[in-house]
Order: structure tokens, then sequence, then C-alpha cells
């Protein structure tokens, strides 16, 4: 993947669409009382505002690009709550991004970004049998606990030493499904195309399965294309404008080749990526509509097209909360649908916590570079998980899982985090559907 970080032109035009988002901002602070990394870090630059202020600096070429401004441009979760309570209707999410990408065609994108980037995540294939590896070494060594010897070597790689990790798994999901997934009775509903992304193939397989049985089990054929790659929200977000638009446009042109009624995700930020942010990438047609217009998170898809009967469902005796991640709530304004599903399994003691909606803290590969912060902000989640006195906390974000499981088991706590569609699949075979 050899794309180029970015001509001059497209440079000049990151700072002009900041500039277009900025000048709206009225400078009123509303961004101050909503942003989760304020709360934590108290400092102007790091809220909307302040980055406004930074981008008007910038823009206008009386402020150099220094490390205090990177700093500043790079604490933000783009959990989009700024936007979405902004009475001048700025999208400092925009702003960040569009500083970034400039930020990266002044100083390159530095060693580490684009060899994971450009060239293990373009090629697949490394990621995926480092993720294998892992797994073994995470198996061999009884899943890393608390008291391992091996997590003094945590800090070498940039992770802290008291974090947990999930467990990788021995086999990609995409490599235990075939590419078409024939309905388990009758000829097919609908063909749905599925994006695994990265985690639901690497980690939590057993979401993609819970997926493909849903699907598969109610009538529906399902694609799992194989040369699927990332969606692209990562190198999006930290600043390679370019390569996003690389994986945007491989993913784009993968499924368009197949005859797709529709294309489910189990994958908040997946789904924000394929309908909304290939936007910035693929110029608008009647084609880019039709393909944004079919692309469904997996909650969204079963809440409107699947008639799940009571007698499909076992029972399932938990008490369950909802964690709504950002970029399904704010992102896709999807938060009744995973609701509604959970409240249909008989068994289930559904109870609402405290801010559901607010950010966990997670925001991608943010809990990497920052988790101290991220750790902060997380443990308002967990204070409300406790107090909702649960068994389960589902939502529909594999890094919200990751994030949220971590902090959790730090806090010896015994909630589980799992997504939403796991726990229907494990009602829908307790009742025999499946």
């Amino acid at each position: 993947m050899n794309a180029p970080l970015s001509t001059p032109k497209k440079a000049e035009e990151h700072l002009l669409e900041a500039a277009r988002e900025f000048q709206k901002c009225m400078q009123c602070g509303k961004c101050r009382s909503v942003c989760p990394v304020f709360k934590e870090m108290g400092n102007e630059l790091y809220v909307a505002r302040g980055k406004n202020k930074l981008a008007e600096k910038l823009v206008a070429g009386d402020l150099q690009i220094s490390r205090r401004v990177k700093d500043a441009i790079n604490e933000c979760l783009n959990c989009k709550t700024c936007s979405a309570n902004c009475p001048a209707g700025v999208s400092p999410e925009h702003v960040v991004l569009r500083l970034r990408w400039y930020i990266t065609t002044q100083q390159g994108l530095g060693f580490f970004r684009a060899l994971i980037f450009r060239q293990l995540l373009w090629r697949k294939w490394p990621i995926t049998l480092a993720a294998m590896l892992i797994g073994i070494a995470q198996r061999a060594l009884f899943g890393i606990g608390p008291n391992n010897p091996v997590r003094h070597l945590f800090p070498l790689f940039g992770f802290s030493k008291r974090r947990f990790f999930p467990e990788m798994a021995l086999r990609s999901a995409q490599s235990q499904h075939p590419e078409v997934i024939p309905p388990k009775k009758g000829p097919a509903k609908m063909r749905i195309g599925y994006f695994t992304g990265c985690a639901g193939n690497l980690i939590y397989t057993n979401v993609v399965k819970s997926v493909v049985d849903i699907l598969t089990g109610y009538g529906y054929e399902v694609v799992i294309p194989k040369k699927q790659k990332c969606n692209g929200t990562p190198v999006l977000a930290n600043g390679d404008y370019e390569g996003a638009k690389m994986f945007m446009e491989h993913n784009f042109a993968l499924f368009n080749h197949y005859d797709l009624d529709a294309i489910v995700v189990a994958c908040s930020s997946c789904g924000m990526a394929l309908k909304k942010e290939i936007k910035l990438f693929i110029d608008d047609s009647p084609t880019l509509r039709a393909f944004t217009g079919k692309v469904y998170d997996i909650n969204e898809f079963i809440e409107k097209n699947i008639d799940i009967k009571s007698d499909d469902l076992g029972r399932l005796p938990y008490k369950v909360t909802y964690h709504d991640p950002c970029h399904m709530v704010r992102g896709q304004n999807i938060s009744e649908q995973p609701r509604k599903l959970l409240r249909m399994i008989p068994g289930v003691e559904f109870k609402e916590m405290k801010d559901a909606a607010v950010c966990c803290g997670s925001a991608g590969s943010y809990c990497i570079t920052h988790y101290d912060t991220a750790i902060k902000i997380n443990n308002h989640k967990v204070r409300n998980i406790k107090a909702a006195e649960v068994d389960y906390v589902a939502t529909g974000c594999p890094t919200c899982v990751m994030h949220i499981q971590d902090n959790l088991r730090q806090h010896e706590s015994g909630e589980k985090v799992r997504f939403v569609v796991e726990m229907l699949a494990d009602s829908l075979r307790a009742g025999g559907k499946l």
C-alpha cells in the first residue's frame, strides 16, 4: 500500500474544511460541560472550544505545529458528545480529523503508524498471524492473570502493567466460515453481506457465529467476503487521510461486487464508517447512496426485519444493563433497538443504568495511547454499572467491551460484558430455534 500522504492542494483543503466548521463556533463553552476528557483533565485546549481556537490560529498562520498543539488535537475521543450538544451546530470532531490529516501532510505518519496502517493492517495476514500467536501465548500463560510476571513486559509494548486483554482467537472467524452460507431451511429471503470487522474476525469470533446463526436460522443467505479489510476508522482517526481512503475504496468496491440486499455489521465503528465516514472519501453517486442505504447494525437489522416469536426464545435468568456505544447512539442514532432485543429475552431483568450513553473512554486507539485518562473516564461507567446491580453489561462495540471488561476486572467486579447479539443467540439456542 503506497498511497501518498497527500498533495499540497489536499493539505490546503483540510485546513479550509476545518475553517468552514470552526467559524460557526460561538465560544459559548457548552462543550465544556459535556466533554469526558475535559472533565478529567480540566484543560481548555482539550475541549472543543479550545481546539477550535487552535484551528483558527493554524489556519491564520499565527501558530506553528508543536508538541503542545498535537497533544491538544489528539486529546479527543471522537465520542460526538460536543456535536450533539452544540447550539451552533458545530461538528468539532470534523475539525479534529481535518487538523490531524493536515499535520500528517506536514510531518508525515512516522515509522510505526506507517508500518501498522500501510503494511500490517493493509496486508491483513500479518495481523491475523500475530493474533493467533498471541492467543497461543495467552493460553500457555493461563490468560496472564493479575500476578503473572509477564505483565512486567507490557510497558515495552506501550501497555500498562495493570491492563487485562481479551483472549485472541486461535482461528479467525473468516477462516471458520465459508464465504457464502445458505439459509438453514428453504430459499433465501435476502442475500446479506457481513462486514465482520477486525475485532470480530480476530477476537470476538463468537459474535460472528451468533450473527451467522441468527441470520441463516431465519432464512437469510450470508456472504462474508474473504478479502474485506479494516473499515478504515483507526487509520482515519490517526491522521492518515490517503490511507483511510484506500481502505474505504477497497471495501466499497468489494461489497459492491456481490449482489447484496443488505450489509450488516456487529461493530459500532464499522457501521458508522460504512454508513457515514465513507462519504468523506468517495464522491456522491447513486451507487454510493445505494451502498450506504443498505448498511445496518445487526441490532437494527434484526429489530426491523426478523419476526422473532416468543416461542423461539429460551430463558436466560440474568440482570442486564446496556451501555450505548458513541458510534451507535450518536454516530448512527441507534439506541432503542438493542434494548428492545434484550427486553424480549425471557428471564432477563433489564435495568437501565445512569448515564448509559456517556462515553466509556475506549475510543478505539485512544485507550491505548491515552490509557490513564481512558481509565479515569471509564471509572464513572464502572461505578454506574455496579450501582445498577447486574450480572451482565450488554453493548455493541468491541472496544467498549474490551475497555469496560478490563476496568471491571481491575476493580475485581464480577459483571461480564457481552454483545447484545450474543445474548439473543444464546436465548434462541436455549429455545431450540438455532
